[in-house]
């Protein structure tokens, strides 16, 4: 009568009993959260383009483009707090809010486009200020890692160009297109950089 020779060969339970670990890590995709980043970054610099190029816009287009971008960019915010793995849950928690808070303020110009030129600098003013400094103190807590520099570029602008338009709430709407355009265009062009930079990293990784 045969027998099993158990010295021979695995028993046949333990041959499947462990999947491929490496297979299903292949079968997972890449990390695409730069793509969202890019996507972020041509929309703000597209508005920052319009305002630009369109001096005489009125104070109801600006205030429409200015709630569209506040919408997109608390939107790319809210899915970073909710999916950065590499952060602390204090700073997703306050990327949460900090696209809370963009999303509110993008909705009350879209639904209020009676706004007036001082009400608008101030709420913007006061969304850039809120937002650079968290982007500074994550970038000042991050420690040495890529992508710390761009993000403390971005916290500076946002806070300069927050405080320029919240200590001058009733100059001109002329003024105020200068500066949001200005802004707009420097924060899509280092936002494009970071997604870039998120994504080499993420080749790295994955070939590594």
């Amino acid at each position: 009568m045969a027998t099993y020779d158990s010295s021979r060969s695995d028993p046949p339970r333990a041959r499947h009993a462990a999947p491929d670990t490496d297979f299903m890590a292949d079968r997972q995709g890449p990390d695409r959260s730069w793509v969202i980043m890019l996507v972020g970054a041509i929309i703000t610099f597209g508005f920052g383009l319009v305002v630009v190029v369109w001096p005489h816009a009125t104070l109801t287009v600006i205030a429409i483009l200015i709630g569209i971008q506040l919408l997109a960019f608390g939107l790319i915010r809210l899915i970073a707090g909710f999916t950065a793995s590499d952060e602390g849950g204090g700073m997703r928690a306050a990327y949460v809010v900090l696209g809370l808070l963009g999303m509110l303020v993008g909705l009350y110009f879209i639904r209020h486009l009676s706004v007036t030129v001082a009400l608008l600098a101030i709420l913007v003013g006061l969304y850039w200020v809120i937002h650079g400094v968290v982007d500074l103190i994550v970038a000042a807590t991050a420690g040495p890692v890529p992508g710390r520099w761009v993000r403390a570029l971005i916290g500076l602008i946002s806070l300069a160009a927050g405080l320029i338009v919240m200590f001058k709430p009733n100059e001109s709407l002329k003024f105020l297109l200068v500066v949001l355009g200005v802004y707009l265009m420097l924060f899509g062009l280092l936002l494009a950089v970071w997604a870039f930079q998120t994504r080499r990293l993420g080749a790295h990784a994955g070939s590594a």
